[in-house]
């Protein structure tokens, strides 16, 4: 049995993560999966946290200066922790931005990450950006497997084949800063695909919560408005809290927008898609998969945007055949590393 650390709260991308972290775990180590929130005091659950094989974090942006008090709380005292614990697929956090050699842990992190390392053979990260922080602050078995979300075992065989593109999703920004350039994105689609039908979707949810603040929300229903008001028929989707909610996507032709595991989602099932980078987090992703890099303050980007859109239209997918090729690559060694996990613990 496995423990697996999520952090799916509200976020559709930490749910995705979940998902496909559970699901390669299953299919490469063990049935068993008992998954417990990342963000809680685990000190209640120390019975069937010592009864399993190890401990997962699992996915997402947890490389901050304080990944252990912060990011997972975890327990007061680590001894208490009898298993091994394992990074799966683990991302720095993007901060501080476009500077990944200045990061560094707290002091705390740090002396939690010398234990994480120390009891394992190697711990695993998502993209390049993240293995040269880990590294660069001293823990050198770490494996780039790539993150979980790039691996659909269904369609892991599949290639990037040109498709008729109708069915067009645009993903929104967790900035509500953004209005502008975001409503300037959707004008560009539609002009670019005039007899699209397009949605308009909200991975981490429009209604203010105790997770999203309502000077926020008030941004997200504005984008709403501005984005209605350039393609009338445009279908809104917040799709926050319920992974199902994600299954429009299925339908869809084209991807394009802010939300990195959106980008992942797509072409993991061989879907073309455009990512532009709100931080380091996207900017280290698609740099990894050799993807076009589209920045927020690049002052070129609608251009970029344009010519990049352009070239799939004409059915060059170069971009993603160099991407695939990556992911085909990392596979091989995200299967190792679950092989050690089989077999080592």
């Amino acid at each position: 049995m496995i423990v697996l650390l999520s952090g799916q709260i509200k976020n559709i991308g930490d749910f995705l993560i979940t998902d496909r972290g559970r699901k390669l775990l299953e299919h490469y180590v063990d049935k068993e999966i008992h998954i417990l929130d990342r963000t809680k005091d685990l000190t209640p659950h120390l019975d069937i946290i010592n009864k399993s094989r190890f401990v997962v974090l699992c996915g997402g942006p947890a490389y901050a200066t304080d990944i252990y008090g912060g990011i997972y709380p975890l327990v007061d005292d680590l001894d208490k922790i009898k298993v091994p614990i394992i990074p799966f697929g683990l991302g720095w956090s993007g901060f501080p931005i476009n500077r990944p050699q200045d990061f560094q842990f707290d002091s705390k992190s740090e002396n939690f990450l010398k234990r994480v390392h120390g009891g394992i053979l190697s711990s695993s990260c998502r993209d390049e950006t993240t293995e040269f922080i880990v590294k660069n602050n001293g823990f050198q078995n770490v494996s780039m497997t790539g993150c979980p979300v790039w691996y659909d075992l269904n369609y892991i065989d599949e290639k990037f084949s040109p498709r008729k593109i109708e069915n067009i999703v645009i993903t929104t920004p967790a900035a509500p800063r953004l209005f502008w350039q975001t409503i300037k994105l959707v004008y560009l689609v539609k002009k670019e695909f005039p007899k699209g039908n397009f949605y308009f979707s909200f991975h981490r949810g429009i209604m203010p919560d105790k997770h999203t603040k309502l000077v926020t929300s008030i941004g997200y229903f504005l984008m709403c408005l501005g984005a209605k008001i350039v393609i009338p028929k445009l279908k809104i989707r917040d799709i926050s809290y319920d992974l199902n909610r994600m299954k429009f996507y299925e339908k869809m032709d084209f991807h394009i927008g802010y939300r990195v595991h959106a980008h992942l989602y797509f072409l993991s099932r061989r879907v073309p898609t455009v990512l532009i980078n709100e931080d380091g987090r996207g900017t280290g992703m698609v740099t990894t998969l050799k993807m076009p890099i589209l920045n927020i303050h690049d002052s070129e980007l609608f251009t970029k945007i344009k010519e990049t859109i352009r070239r799939y239209k004409t059915n060059d997918y170069s971009d993603f055949h160099k991407a695939k090729q990556v992911i085909e690559e990392k596979f091989i060694v995200m299967k190792g590393f679950l092989e050690n996990l089989k077999t080592s613990y």
